[in-house]
């Protein structure tokens, strides 16, 4: 499940494309405030959400949209009611209104395609590394191409069965659970933080699915309210419907 949040402008402002942790920080204010703490601690996160999009520059007034989704249908309403009854946000410099919320319930077809929203992040330590031939000094990774597909997949794939796992309390279906899939591009994505801007590593992808059973389905649908890969709580593997682009 997910809500749509409209937004406008303020006034005159520039994208900032290393907004993460800004709007991260506002989500986790509201999500506390609403007694949903405990979810922030531990554990693969069962929520993920889109960038303010569409992103580029903005004048006063002009509108802009936001995503949030999560397997848990109050929790999608806390945040929705956080955003519109406190509805200025300020996602570092960019100064938002929260207009109004939609409810929206997007569910997989029989047979389609998915695509990132944002950007996909694998990480992988030197033990993975030397698991799969890769020659790797740093303690954490990030994945590219030419790390090779089965390390990603591997990667994802059980990501995707703990989220599972934690969401339904029963064992996932086998992998895989995509027919086809296409890798767009490599993009690297700064975030500012308080001592310092870092760059995370992510890729774009579309994904083919054809549904095999009842459990691929909930897996899949997980996917759209999960996201995919690592960093979900900071707003990275949010995915969407081809239908829906």
């Amino acid at each position: 499940m997910r809500t749509l949040v409209k937004l406008h402008a303020r006034r005159d402002l520039a994208y900032d494309n290393a907004y993460n942790h800004y709007l991260q920080g506002r989500l986790y204010d509201d999500l506390r405030k609403n007694g949903y703490g405990e979810i922030l601690e531990s554990g693969p996160k069962l929520f993920s959400y889109s960038n303010i999009f569409p992103p580029r520059d903005a004048e006063e007034g002009e509108s802009r949209s936001f995503i949030f989704a999560a397997t848990d249908a109050e929790l999608v309403t806390s945040v929705a009611y956080g955003l519109c009854s406190q509805p200025e946000i300020n996602v570092g410099e960019m100064p938002f209104v929260a207009e109004e919320a939609f409810t929206l319930d997007p569910q997989v077809e029989e047979r389609s395609t998915l695509i990132t929203g944002t950007p996909i992040v694998i990480r992988f330590g030197t033990e993975t590394a030397s698991e799969y031939g890769i020659d790797s000094d740093y303690d954490r990774t990030y994945w590219r191409p030419e790390h090779g597909m089965d390390l990603f997949f591997d990667h994802l794939n059980g990501n995707l069965r703990k989220k599972y796992e934690r969401a339904f309390d029963e064992p996932a279906p086998e992998p895989p659970y995509f027919s086809g899939y296409s890798l767009q591009r490599v993009v690297p994505k700064p975030v500012s933080y308080a001592d310092g801007d870092v760059t995370y590593i992510g890729t774009e992808w579309t994904f083919d699915y054809e549904v095999r059973s009842a459990a691929h389905r909930r897996i899949l649908n997980l996917a759209l309210d999960a996201g995919l890969g690592e960093l979900n709580g900071l707003g990275f593997g949010f995915m969407n419907r081809t239908e829906d682009i």
